[in-house]
């Protein structure tokens, strides 16, 4: 691999470990706010749908029971599937159209705004916007950031996404008690 090459793809891992970090900081900074201003409520509350495509299996009954009842079925939804279409819709799709705009810098601003706002949105509950939405702007911003190529975005984007999901798992195995409830 030439100096260039090696450049670029130490460049694209230092932008995804850095939008990830970045990420868990904001996730930290907004759960502290919230224990500190005493709204435990919110906290113990569940917070529901972690993944978009996994909130979904609601409306297909029959096929949420069989990848619940899969431990396996349910990282792969939340490991692979989730990221790769959830990274599909609001990144790549709507970022590759604006890339067609002839001045496109103000419209990827609030587009990456807009979709990380959607992002939060639509992972099912209002305090998701400062989560997951934070998460979505940083994928934005990361899509364009290591735009060598579409795709380096785009794979860029889903490992991301699937390191963020499985960090999520790993802190909700974690706080299980010893006792398993």
């Amino acid at each position: 691999m030439d100096k260039q090459g090696k450049h670029s793809t130490g460049r694209l891992i230092w932008n995804a470990l850095a939008t990830y970090g970045l990420s868990w900081f904001w996730v930290t900074v907004v759960l502290s706010l919230l224990h500190a201003l005493s709204l435990s409520s919110v906290l113990s509350s569940k917070i529901p749908h972690l993944s978009v495509s996994v909130s979904l299996l609601k409306y297909f009954p029959e096929v949420a029971d069989v990848v619940m009842a899969s431990p396996g079925l349910t990282l792969f939804m939340v490991l692979v599937f989730a990221p790769v279409i959830e990274e599909a819709i609001f990144r790549l799709l709507p970022l590759t159209i604006v890339q067609l705009v002839r001045k496109p810098q103000l419209t990827r601003a609030v587009l990456i705004v807009v979709c990380g706002i959607a992002f939060g949105l639509a992972h099912g509950h209002p305090l998701n916007v400062f989560i997951q939405g934070f998460a979505g702007l940083m994928l934005g911003h990361l899509y364009l950031k290591n735009a060598r190529s579409q795709l380096s975005s785009y794979l860029s984007c889903v490992a991301v996404h699937a390191m963020y999901n499985l960090t999520v798992i790993m802190v909700a195995l974690m706080s299980v008690p010893a006792g398993g409830s």
